[in-house]
Formats: C-alpha cells, structure tokens, sequence
C-alpha cells in the first residue's frame, strides 16, 4: 500500500517508441524526500547518465507532485518540472501553483518522467489511473489559454492541463511551462527541453482521492495554522494585492534592480504607477489556486486601446523586469508583456531582463535602429518594449533573431563587449531582489543547484524579516558577512523540505515550521521534527548539488555579476557604497552544510550522514 499522501507510482513516458509503463517506489524514497524536486532529483541522479544534452533523447524531463499536493495541507497545490537545464547546464527545476499539481494526482499518479523524443507532436492524457499518447498535430501552434480550452473542450471542465506555447515549440531557452492560462513553472528553460521532446502538453482528469493517515486531525490542525496565517500582516498584504503590492516599496528601499542594476529609485520616481492600488484598478476579479486560503492572483483586463489585454495579474518579478529595469511605468504595456509570455509560453523574468539588456546595448551604441529593425530601444519606450517582447515570443525580427535565449546567449550574438551588460549567473537572469540590500541573496545566487534563484530562500528572509515565524529566533546582522552559514543552512534545508512536499512559498514563510510538520503528520502517519525537516533538506540540497559536480560543473566557479555585489558600489540611493563580501559568506555556507569550503562538493562523511552513499563513487571515486 501506498503511503498515505501519495498514488504510489510514477508514469514513464518512452517517447521515441510511443510507451508508457508505470514505476514504483519504496516507502522510504517518499518519505526521505517527499516528492517535488526531492523525488525527482532522486530519480534524475539515478537514472540520467551525466553529460547528456538537455535538449537531446538522452535527457529525462520529470514532473512532479509533493506528498501534501493534493491533500488538505494549507497550499498543497504545487507541482515541479526537472531536468537538465539548457541554459546553465546544471540541475533545473520550475514549480507552480494552480490547479494542474492536485489534477495530477487526482488522474493516479504522483508523477510523469520522459524520455526520448517523438517523432511527430504529441500529448499526454491521463485519466482514471489510465494514461496513452495521442497525437497533437492540431494542438501545435496553439498558444496557452487555447491549449487550456481544449484539453476542458475534449475532455470536460474538470480537466486540467500543462502546456509549452509556440515559444517552447522553437526551443525557446526562455520557454516556460504554462498551466491555469498564467500560471508558470517558468525558470531553468525546462519549456524548451518539453518543445524538444515535441510533448506538447499533459493533459490530467480524475476523481481519485488522496488519501490521508488522519484527515480529521489535518483538519483540526490546519483550522489552527489557517488561523495564524491570516493574523500575519504580510499575508494579509498578499491577500488583498498579491505580490505585485510591494513593487513601490521594495524600488524605494533598492530591493528591486532599476534600469538594469545600475539605477536609484530617484531614476524612477513614478513607480506607483506599477504597483498596489495602480494595479488594483485594472484587476477584474481574484484568483486562487487549488483550495489557497490567501488567493494572491487576480485577473487583469485592459479593455481597449493598443495594450488590450487580458491575462493573470503580473506579479511583482513581472513588473519589476518590464517596468523598472527598463524604467517603464506604463502599466497596461506591462499587463500585454506579461500577456504575450503567459499565452507563448515565457518566462517573465528572463524576457524581461532580457530587453533591459537590450536597451542597455542600444543607449550605449552596440545596437542600432538598422539592428533593430527601426525599433527604438530606449529607456521607458513601452511601445517598444511591447514590440521586442512580442518579437521574442513570435521568433521574429531582431527580438527572435538574438534575444530569445536569453541575456548570455543574446551577447554572444551581439559581442563588442555586451556581455558586461548581461546580468546572469551561469547563463540565468537574476531575478528581482538585490544582494546589495540583502547580502544572503549572494549564497542563493551562486550556491542553489538552480543558480540565479530568488525562490530558493535562505537567511536573505531573514535579513528581509519575513522568514517563518519561530523558525529562526536570533537577529542578524546582514552586512557582518562572517557567521552566517548555520542559519543559510537552517532556512534553506527546511525550504528544500517543504517546498518539496508541494507547499507554497507565499503560505511557508507566514507559517511556523509546525505546520509542515504536522501536515506531514497527519498526511503520512509518520512522525516529523524540525530536526527531521533540516535532515531531509539537506539530503535534497546535497543531491542537488551532487548532479552539478557529476556534470562537471562546480557553482563555487560560478560568477555573480558585479553589479550585484556592488562591485563597482552605486555613489546614490539606499545602497549606496555597498559592496557584498559573498566569498566570505558562501564559505560558512559550505561549512555549515559538511561541504568542502573550496570545492563546494560534499564530504564523503556527509554523503553517508544524508543517506546518499550511491552519490559517494561520483564525487569521490
């Protein structure tokens, strides 16, 4: 019998024989990482052989659920995409939120691993236990939101989907995966290697029940951790604007990067027209995932004119990487960005930095309108950056030609030394929050597995003071960069364990570390800890890791940008003189973690310690 919280099996998909089996695993692979990105890096270590192309038949693309998706857990709604990822060539992973993750295990299963690659479109329906590929010659071309409507059009309203758009079908670095119409699991370019593998979508219809070991203790004890939520001020911003309620205050503190890293909130003084009540106005109604009590997302319309729109609300990365990294404060060009990239299938993030790079190059003369194709790449021209956007998203014109891999791939292209203007690490766009104000965002940056990642948290939450309440007791003094790594580790490893297990980010840090634990509880019947959390995290974090160095690739080589660092510092605004010390702060990191401080890779004791001795021979034959 299955443990309870999960179906017990996962879906191999053999693409280039057309043939789906169904694997099994033991008790205690679920429990030791929980589903999410636990089990898949579990299974990805085991069964991918290192160096393989990640847009090849070799690769595997796996998605999976967590032990609490699907449950009665507060946000136990979200699914993860792995695999290798084609822009930094490390272990890449996406999640989100919605309604797919839970549809999932509804269909029977936990989770669906691919390989190979097919010779002609196809998609996957699962249904009732059963599962068959069928041919998706029709569905090609098709973006998102039709996708969406055809899988509910086929297979009735119950039935969810996940998708790429045209962007992925083009193999896109960029590309997402897109369900809910918005919803994205949008980093690491994991769309292009699904348009790779020509798997146009998943499409999920069920009515299994997950079962839980005590469903009337979850639900007492959930009542108790609901209540503690909505008493947290920040998840009652979040419930009234979503994450886009912040955008004007995290530009005015220099959280948020501005006209590309190089910028003071004195540069965009008109950011209110981006953020809280501005965005509110055009919000037509809210939206939450699957059984969310804090409904963050909304629905957004612009009803006429030449940004008409209608889409998911953009969220704070969003508006941060078209509004003010490119010093755009026209809201309804920001709502068709972020419109064309749910409907291609794209990540916001990195299209965004994207064309704050490109208008970079044009300002300083490395580009021009004869490049562009007469598109004037300036600072806070929207029309423009709506046009780029859409190149991108179409693989047309200059946008198509050399942007759409992203900022790495685009100087390359461009050369003449643009690549001092592309701001990644190891070929990601960093995302919206800034070292230079919380300095623990560096060991995030370059230590993650999935480098260049704001949703991998660590003491930068507690720097910005809204990590879990309780999960960290003591105060810390960010810009004292030495003794830092035990609480990194501490933040990240029980992270790693419950985002793992499906829940939600935005509902994790508003929530003592108790409501993991006892969702675990009472999902599975086994008892959990804190202690138990930070073992298992740390299992995760290790075997991530793990797959990097198998590679060939070690993160402490990886550069962070110096802009990032502050290096050269900024001479205005909140930051000003700023410079981060990350060696100083990754190297407690890995000494917090049992891994060599030089190296970055895993002591053979601490491998044996997480119950990985199968990784020990890689790493230290």
């Amino acid at each position: 019998m299955a443990v309870p919280g999960t179906m017990g099996k996962i879906l191999l998909v053999d693409l280039a024989n057309q043939k789906v089996s169904v694997e099994t695993f033991d008790d205690d692979v679920y429990l030791k990482y929980l589903g999410g990105y636990g089990l898949g890096a579990y299974y990805l270590y085991r069964n991918q052989k290192p160096g393989v192309d990640p847009l090849g038949p070799e690769a595997l693309l796996g998605f999976f659920t967590g032990v609490l998706t699907g449950t009665t857990a507060i946000t136990g709604n979200r699914y993860f995409v792995v695999g290798k990822s084609p822009r930094t060539k490390t272990w890449g992973d996406a999640n989100s939120g919605g309604d797919f993750g839970p549809a999932m295990k509804a269909a029977g299963f936990d989770g669906v691993v691919f390989s190979g690659i097919s010779e002609k479109p196809v998609y996957l329906l699962v249904r009732d236990g059963e599962a068959e590929l069928l041919p998706a010659d029709d569905w090609w071309g098709l973006d998102c939101c039709d996708v969406d409507d055809k899988a509910k059009e086929l297979y009735g309203k119950k039935a969810r989907s996940t998708c790429i758009g045209p962007a992925g079908e083009r193999i896109s670095l960029m590309a997402a995966v897109i369900n809910d119409k918005g919803r994205a699991a949008g980093r690491s370019g994991l769309g292009a290697v699904m348009g790779s593998k020509k798997v146009k979508a998943i499409v999920a219809v069920g009515s299994a029940k997950v079962t839980m070991a005590d469903p009337d203790g979850m639900k007492e004890s959930m009542a108790n951790h609901r209540k503690f939520l909505k008493e947290q001020p920040f998840e009652q911003a979040l419930d009234k604007y979503g994450t886009m309620g912040g955008t004007a205050a995290c530009c005015a503190s220099g959280d948020t990067p501005i006209k590309n890293w190089t910028g003071v909130p004195d540069d965009f003084p008109t950011v209110s027209k981006i953020s809280d009540d501005a965005v509110l106005a055009i919000q037509k109604k809210k939206y939450a995932c699957w059984r969310c009590p804090i409904g963050c997302g909304g629905e957004t319309v612009v009803e006429q004119g030449p940004y008409a729109s209608n889409t998911h609300k953009p969220e704070y990365e969003t508006l941060g990487c078209f509004g003010t990294m490119c010093l755009n404060d026209n809201l309804e060009s920001i709502n068709l960005c972020n419109e064309i990239c749910n409907r291609y299938g794209l990540d916001t993030i990195s299209v965004g930095c994207t064309v704050a790079f490109a208008i970079e190059c044009y300002e300083n003369g490395l580009i021009s309108a004869e490049d562009t194709g007469g598109v004037e790449l300036t600072w806070g021209n929207h029309a423009a950056i709506v046009e780029i956007t859409r190149q991108i998203a179409t693989g047309k014109g200059f946008g198509g030609k050399v942007l759409a891999d992203g900022t790495k791939a685009a100087a390359e292209r461009i050369g003449k030394g643009s690549e001092q203007y592309a701001i990644h690490v190891q070929g990601e766009e960093l995302p919206m929050h800034d070292p230079r104000l919380n300095p623990g965002l560096g060991i995030n940056y370059k230590m993650d597995a999935t480098p260049g990642r704001h949703t991998q948290l660590g003491i930068w939450t507690v720097e910005g003071q809204f990590a879990p309440p309780t999960l960290i007791d003591e105060e810390v003094d960010k810009y004292n960069y030495s003794g830092k790594g035990k609480i990194h580790a501490t933040v990240s490893n029980h992270w790693h364990a419950g985002t793992s297990a499906g829940m939600c980010m935005m509902a994790w840090v508003n929530l003592t570390p108790e409501a993991v634990t006892d969702s675990l509880f009472y999902t599975t019947g086994h008892q959990f800890t804190r202690d138990k959390l930070n073992e298992i995290g740390a299992r995760i974090a290790a075997l991530r890791i793990a797959f990097n160095l198998r590679e060939g690739l070690r993160n402490v080589d990886f550069q962070m940008p110096d802009r990032s660092l502050g290096i050269e510092p900024l001479e205005a605004g909140p930051l000003a003189g700023v410079t981060v010390d990350n060696d100083t702060q990754v190297s407690d990191y890995l000494e917090a973690m049992g891994w060599d401080t030089e190296t970055g890779v895993p002591t053979k004791e601490t491998l044996l310690g997480r119950g990985l001795d199968f990784v020990v021979a890689d790493l230290h034959p």
